[in-house]
């Protein structure tokens, strides 16, 4: 018999995607929650928070005042980052070169939400775009290292990564839906095609394998810069595309108008009517771009048994989607029906990547100890 095996005190699966890094995490009940962090992080010295922490004023959540200090480098993540430092999405920078200090101030708030001391161990998954994916092994290498021994807003912290594991983006979403099917999946081709706020991608399983993975920049984040090439003087990328967002497909003037400048009514009537006519016309355009991408991707010469879509951007793209693979059998989120306790109106399905990914790894983990315990 191996040694008695004890499951890790936290396991978390974090998803950086370009609008907000999202996650499910547990403690050893499996008592589950939802992590959701402005994408924002910024590098900054140690003297800046230095002066930060002894001239707030007030309280507030973990998620929303975390900042790590690693090796001497000092990162502030998330709201804290994007309100008082200035902080950027990194929208156009690699998502792993970021993921290391998102996923240090995730399991430091994931800690302080299950009350865990400042010793413990964890398990951590992630899903990467495609084109980074072998950036996972990377990441893996700075988590080991870096979790040993870093400083948060409660003191220095040490954790034990037990287990670390990487799947690209829509993998959670695969891997429940291979799961559903079992050896039915064996028989099939499958594409799973992922649409979120900076990147658009495509997984393609034949007879049970994944043997195609790409991803293009045609998210979300493409339809609103092309909005902001049409109409100057709009407010921030991150306040128009939530705005764009919430309007829905319907175009809803109550989430529109507040981005109209002019404070005379008939003005302000003629940016709001600007507004959604720049919007309807930039998204028919957006549709074809990417429609002309999967196009290239997933030609309709190669038999497709079934297309599985989710992402917040395609749920958006409801419509231009579901015409476009009329073709072929359609799948949402892989049937994936959150629990009560993860669901937030301001996520909605985007969560569901995520948490596919929490219950494949959790098997992983399980099988793991079960190894270890048995010898």
């Amino acid at each position: 018999m191996g040694r008695k095996s004890r499951p890790p005190d936290v396991t978390i699966v974090l998803d950086f995607g370009g609008s907000a890094t999202k996650g499910v995490y547990a403690d050893v009940s499996l008592n589950e929650k939802y992590l959701y962090m402005e994408p924002e992080v910024i590098s900054l010295p140690p003297s800046a928070i230095a002066n930060y922490e002894s001239t707030k004023l007030g309280v507030a959540d973990p998620v929303d005042s975390a900042w790590v200090t690693v090796d001497n480098q000092c990162y502030v993540v998330g709201y804290l980052a994007q309100s008082r430092f200035n902080g950027n999405p990194g929208l156009s920078s690699l998502k792993y070169e970021r993921a290391f200090p998102k996923t240090l101030a995730a399991v430091w708030v994931a800690a302080q939400e299950l009350k865990l001391k400042n010793k413990f161990s964890a398990a951590i998954a992630i899903l990467m775009p495609s084109s980074e994916y072998e950036s996972g092994k990377q990441l893996h290498s700075l988590l080991v290292d870096g979790l040993k021994d870093f400083q948060t807003p409660t003191g220095n912290i040490s954790v034990n990564l037990t287990h670390f594991d990487c799947k690209p983006e829509g993998g959670g979403i695969y891997m429940i839906h291979r799961h559903q099917l079992g050896d039915v999946a064996k028989r099939k081709t499958v594409a799973v095609v992922m649409v979120g706020y900076r990147n658009a991608s495509v997984l393609v399983s034949e007879r049970g394998q994944v043997n195609k993975r790409t991803t293009s920049n045609l998210g979300f984040i493409k339809l609103v810069e092309l909005v902001e090439s049409r109409i100057a003087g709009l407010p921030s990328t991150a306040q128009l595309a939530s705005a764009i967002a919430k309007a829905g497909d319907k175009l809803e003037t109550r989430y529109l108008s507040p981005l109209a400048l002019s404070s005379v009514p008939e003005t302000r009537c003629e940016e709001v009517q600007k507004l959604i006519d720049a919007v309807n016309a930039c998204r028919i355009e957006y549709a074809r771009a990417l429609c002309s991408w999967l196009r290239e991707v997933l030609p309709r010469q190669v038999y497709l048994d079934e297309v599985v879509l989710c992402g917040g951007t395609a749920d958006y793209m409801r419509c231009e989607l579901e015409n476009h693979f009329a073709y072929t059998d359609i799948n949402w989120n892989a049937n994936i029906c959150l629990p009560e306790r993860l669901q937030n109106s301001e996520l909605g399905s985007r969560l569901c990547d995520a948490y596919g990914m929490y219950l494949y790894f959790l098997g992983t983990v399980a099988s793991s100890e079960a190894v270890m315990a048995t010898g």
